[in-house]
This record gives structure tokens, C-alpha cells and sequence, in this order.
């Protein structure tokens, strides 16, 4: 049997990092979170997001609030 990875919510990362909803969509628009994975659930697809998810978003935000423009902040908060 496979080792089940726990995912989260948007509502539920939101709340973990402090970072709106539609902020954290609009990063995923753009690209910049391209390891979130999509559920298909009834009229939509929804997002669920990793551990590594979460700690890139919590990043970028504490990034950006220290001054960095978003393409910076996402840099940074993906570099190993």
C-alpha cells in the first residue's frame, strides 16, 4: 500500500501562512506554484497543496512583505 501524502485546502493553507485565497490563486495562475495538485470534484476542480506547497507560499509572503517584488519573492522562496 502506498504511502498517502496529506494534502490541504485552499481555506486551510490560507489560514496556515496568513496568505489570502485569491492571493495564493493568483500565484498558482501565474506559475508559480506549479506542484499543486488538482482533485476534480463534482461542477469544479479543486486544489490541494503539499507541505513543500505551504512552506514555499508562507516564503513568498514573508518575502513580499519585506519589499520583494512577487517574481523575486518567488525566486528566492523556491531556491533549495
Amino acid at each position: 500500500m502506498k504511502n498517502k501524502i496529506d494534502t490541504y485546502s485552499l481555506s486551510q493553507v490560507s489560514q496556515m501562512t496568513g496568505v489570502s485565497k485569491n492571493r495564493i490563486r493568483e500565484w498558482h495562475v501565474k506559475g508559480l506554484l506549479s506542484q499543486v495538485e488538482w482533485i476534480p470534484g463534482g461542477t469544479r476542480d479543486h486544489r490541494r497543496f503539499s507541505q513543500d506547497d505551504i512552506k514555499v507560499i508562507t516564503k513568498i509572503g514573508e518575502y513580499q512583505r519585506q519589499g520583494l517584488a512577487l517574481k523575486a519573492a518567488a525566486e528566492k522562496a523556491i531556491e533549495k
